[in-house]
């Protein structure tokens, strides 16, 4: 049997992947296959984060990690652990680190929205 929350995971990654393609010119987004506990246990940068993404004529590529379903429709619950986390991936990768998130269930408004370091933004 499939765990529902791995698969709402998977699915918020390929949902937000097409996003970015579609989205961001000139640029290229896929996932990171065997990401997640894989990357961190064997210490592989290549298989760290959810999602990589580059941008034509931009000199680093991004690390990203894609969170959904810590909350609800109205509120979602960031941890710092998250964002400790891509960042040092980023590191590892000499990348730019972004998390990824969307709210469970919104249907108006803001339903995803990305977050990044203040440092690493300026």
């Amino acid at each position: 049997m499939v765990n529902k929350a791995k698969r709402k995971g998977s699915d918020w990654e390929a949902h937000c992947v097409k996003l970015l393609n579609e989205g961001v010119d000139n640029s290229k987004w896929k996932r990171v296959p065997g990401s997640g506990a894989m990357g961190t246990t064997l210490g592989e940068s290549l298989l760290m984060g959810d999602i990589t993404g580059e941008v034509e004529n931009y000199y680093k590529k991004f690390r990203c990690e894609a969170k959904t379903g810590y909350g609800g429709e109205t509120q979602l619950t960031v941890k710092k652990e998250w964002l400790d986390k891509i960042a040092e991936e980023a590191r590892l990768s000499d990348a730019i680190p972004i998390l990824f998130c969307k709210f469970l269930g919104s249907r108006s408004g803001v339903k995803q929205f990305a977050v990044m370091d203040l440092e690493v933004f300026m």
